[in-house]
């Protein structure tokens, strides 16, 4: 596992990445393409608003432990600076920041039961969507107005 986190701003901000990263999807055979093409998944709006609610409550705690590494590196966080696919890629001085922060984001998604994978892979989605994109922002307006 990785997280990223650094120099992303919230909307193309995946905050955990498996580490294989790959999507994978059945193959149709030449003769059934018309009838299996693949349709994009139907993120449903209560997934939406779990979604809105996992970013704006993840990102104070993103900010604190920025704050930290910046301390620690004296305002030069290395970018991307808890990527990595083994602990060894972490710089030292951050390992403790990155799991702390690790687990408090896991916390966070297991409390609105959501995994990793599909708060990644409604990230992703945002990213390419733009009507996506506008709908978690309009969702996320409306709850810190309640």
């Amino acid at each position: 596992m990785r997280c990223v986190w650094w120099s992303m701003a919230w909307k193309w901000f995946p905050l955990v990445v498996g580490s294989a990263g790959l999507l994978l999807t059945p193959v149709p055979s030449p003769g059934s393409l018309a009838q299996t093409a693949p349709r994009p998944e139907v993120i449903a709006p209560w997934e939406i608003v779990n979604y809105a609610r996992v970013v704006l409550e993840i990102e104070p705690i993103r900010q604190r432990y920025y704050r930290q590494a910046q301390a620690v590196f004296q305002g030069q966080v290395p970018r991307n600076s808890c990527f990595g696919m083994n602990p060894q890629n972490i710089p030292i001085g951050l390992e403790t920041i990155c799991a702390n922060y690790m687990r408090e984001a896991m916390l966070v998604l297991k409390k609105y039961n959501m995994t990793m994978e599909q708060f990644n892979g409604i990230t992703r989605r945002a990213q390419q969507d733009s009507a996506l994109s506008q709908r978690i922002q309009t969702e996320m307006l409306r709850l810190q107005q309640h």
